[in-house]
């Protein structure tokens, strides 16, 4: 080779280093995105390998040999960050175990060690590698190693992200159509230079095709917005909700499922995926295991003791033929048991409020009885009236006779047990719309609605014999006991219900005066300008 023609080839070396540092700096400024780092880092191996393969052709000090062999420093750590570069690409967010991280770096790590070692025993150049003196394309055992584990990293790389593209739409295709060019270009020409197409046997064209590396992706970088518009990946979207989400092929099997859905799938089975999904649940109910009795939809199921909101949606192609479907479920049980409780509070809060109601209307009541008799008492009498102003009624107001000689001869609760003895009397003898009421002390008042004085007395002359022929028993002993009793009516004695009541009461001391033991009608009111009224009508004994 001319010195004319390396000199050039080292120009071109030199221009693609340039181009990869440039480049490394505008992905350093986008640093915080998902590859960027890995990208960084990659073009600075790039950048490695085509300086010291540019020296190697200048043959600076110390030696050709010397850069040959660092260029490997680039070489071996170049295919590890492409797979990192894809991997953060097309998988944001997901942290590598420790032992992918082994896997991935331990053929660069022992490299870098005999390149620092001098390469003993020829390991990785071989015995013959003094004989070409511008390729490391042959060399020993751990060559082959490397060779293989560079491949096989940019293979999956490059499966990887064409997988990628097939799925990706808009600008997240072309950023991966970015990458997978940029990747597999200088890739391609290094694995037809490994075996042995080459144009020419002194030249490596790999370090010279990732010029082209660097300006792809520095195109993808300022076109395409390359790490500033990160794809949302599978596992941010789906891998990382907390909804349960299965997807069934046209046959039932389970042919991807997130974490929320293996929470709930068979913990004895190492992996669902191609399992039929009554096997995969097969603790949950039949209905949610297959499709069998789960049609498309929404609907709630109850599985071990938890509440779900299942949808089912059929996966068509593009004759509306079911390929498969796809079952999303949310847990509701807190939902659930929160409504629960609540209805249980509500129904709680309405026997409280029924319980308060009964009380206040047993309060209302107690307001208006009196607690001897267990009759109404004159503020319900008030009431009574004041509803059949303007309807015609009858009044009978009643007393018992001589009521003090009774206390005397029986004591007080022998005459409370005559009040209540009365009082039952009358209360039994009421018909349906008819009040009695303790008007006070021994005094009682009977209100007859739609009635006039004569059915009124009629009515008070029955109760007047029935007492006075059984009177009450007391403690097993008949006590004779009689009534004097007095009536008015409505409107025959006026229209004003007090006024009705002040004739009744005039009536019954009129009964009382006659002698007792004696109904008493009121007498009609005089016209204005007569003479006082006649005397009140009495029934006699």
């Amino acid at each position: 080779m001319t010195d004319a023609l390396a000199s050039s080839f080292a120009t071109w070396l030199l221009g693609s280093a340039l181009a990869a540092l440039l480049t490394a700096r505008f992905a350093w400024r986008r640093r915080r995105a998902p590859g960027a780092i890995p990208l960084t880092l990659l073009l600075l191996a790039l950048a490695v390998w085509t300086l010291t393969y540019a020296l190697h052709w200048l043959a600076a000090p110390p030696g050709p040999v010397f850069w040959l062999d660092a260029t490997f420093f680039g070489v071996v750590a170049v295919p590890a960050l492409v797979w990192r570069l894809t991997r953060e690409f097309t998988q944001p967010g997901r942290p590598m175990t420790r032992l992918a991280w082994a896997s991935l770096l331990a053929v660069p790590g022992l490299t870098w060690g005999l390149l620092l070692l001098g390469d003993p025993g020829g390991l990785l150049f071989g015995s013959g590698a003094a004989q070409d003196l511008h390729t490391r394309l042959a060399g020993g055992p751990w060559f082959r190693v490397v060779v293989l584990h560079s491949y096989a990293l940019v293979g999956l790389s490059a499966l990887a992200l064409g997988q990628f593209w097939l799925r990706a739409s808009g600008v997240y295709r072309w950023q991966a159509g970015v990458l997978l060019a940029g990747l597999c270009v200088p890739w391609g020409v290094n694995f037809v230079s490994v075996l042995g197409e080459r144009p020419s046997p002194d030249f490596d064209l790999t370090p010279m095709l990732f010029m082209a590396t660097a300006l792809v992706f520095l195109w993808g970088l300022l076109g395409f917005r390359l790490f500033d518009l990160v794809p949302v990946a599978r596992h941010l979207l789906v891998e990382q909700m907390g909804e349960g989400v299965v997807v069934l092929d046209a046959q039932e099997r389970v042919v991807d499922l997130n974490a929320a859905a293996r929470r709930l799938a068979d913990p004895t089975r190492r992996s669902p995926i191609g399992r039929p999904a009554a096997e995969v649940f097969e603790h949950w109910s039949v209905a949610l295991a297959s499709r069998g009795g789960l049609d498309e939809g929404d609907t709630e199921l109850t599985v071990d003791g938890r509440a779900l909101e299942v949808r089912v949606s059929h996966l068509r192609d593009w004759r509306g033929h079911s390929q498969g479907q796809v079952i999303v479920w949310r847990d509701v049980t807190r939902q659930r048991r929160a409504e629960a409780a609540l209805r249980q509070a509500h129904e709680q809060l309405q026997v409280r409020l029924a319980e308060i109601e009964r009380l206040q209307a047993e309060l209302r009541e107690q307001s208006v009885r009196d607690p001897l008799t267990g009759l109404h008492n004159r503020r319900y009498l008030s009431g009574a009236l004041e509803a059949l102003r303007g309807q015609p009624f009858s009044v009978v107001l009643l007393d018992i006779d001589h009521f003090k000689g009774v206390n005397d001869s029986l004591g007080h609760a022998g005459g409370d047990a005559v009040l209540r003895a009365v009082a039952g009397h009358l209360a039994g003898a009421a018909q349906i719309g008819e009040t009695v009421c303790r008007y006070g002390g021994e005094e009682f008042v009977v209100l007859l609605p739609g009635r006039g004085t004569d059915a009124a007395l009629a009515w008070a002359e029955d109760w007047r014999q029935a007492i006075a022929s059984r009177g009450v028993a007391v403690d097993g002993e008949r006590v004779p006991v009689t009534l004097s009793l007095g009536i008015a009516a409505a409107p025959e004695h006026g229209t004003d219900p007090d006024r009705v009541l002040l004739a009744a009461d005039g009536a019954l001391y009129a009964a009382k005066e006659g002698g007792r033991n004696q109904c008493r009608v009121a007498p009609a009111p005089a016209p204005e300008g007569t003479s006082p009224e006649a005397p009140a009508l009495e029934c006699p004994p």
